[in-house]
């Protein structure tokens, strides 16, 4: 098997949150990825509200990059419930979720075992249980709204 010629590399794939003096970095490139996701929320939270946020430290900026291009973002926040507190991900939204989604969720599960949050929290549109089933996720509740 010395002949062996590999044709494909392994990727290399890094999760990273944008904070201290990267917060701005975080907001230039992270939040164009989150666009579509913070625009169907926007009646709940304007976009002005999400950059506060994150300038404020209330919600954190996490960058995805796959063999050093970022192809994806990630914004999340700690949700403090009346029992219990969760790292909460806020928007999610990128290319390639395939190739980058289970490094993403070991990120932000040892995030949040090191901050002793009970667990980790998303919402999402109909198909994203096919990625979040894959990272131990599982449905607990489907929301419902009704616009007057």
């Amino acid at each position: 098997m010395g002949n062996v010629i590999r044709l494909h590399k392994e990727q290399t794939v890094e999760v990273t949150p944008a904070v201290a003096e990267d917060i701005d970095y975080g907001i230039e490139v992270g939040i164009p990825l989150l666009a579509d996701s913070i625009e169907r929320d926007g009646r709940n939270v304007p976009l002005e509200r999400v950059l506060a946020n994150i300038r404020e430290r209330r919600s954190v900026v996490w960058l995805v990059y796959i063999d050093g291009e970022i192809v994806a973002s990630i914004l999340t926040a700690v949700m403090q419930h009346p029992l219990r507190a969760t790292l909460y991900i806020e928007h999610l939204g990128g290319t390639r979720i395939r190739e980058w989604m289970s490094a993403a969720m070991e990120a932000l599960v040892d995030l949040a075992r090191k901050a002793e949050l009970d667990g980790i929290e998303a919402d999402g549109r109909h198909g994203f249980d096919k990625y979040m089933d894959q990272c131990g996720f599982k449905r607990t509740f489907v929301h419902y709204e009704m616009e007057i």
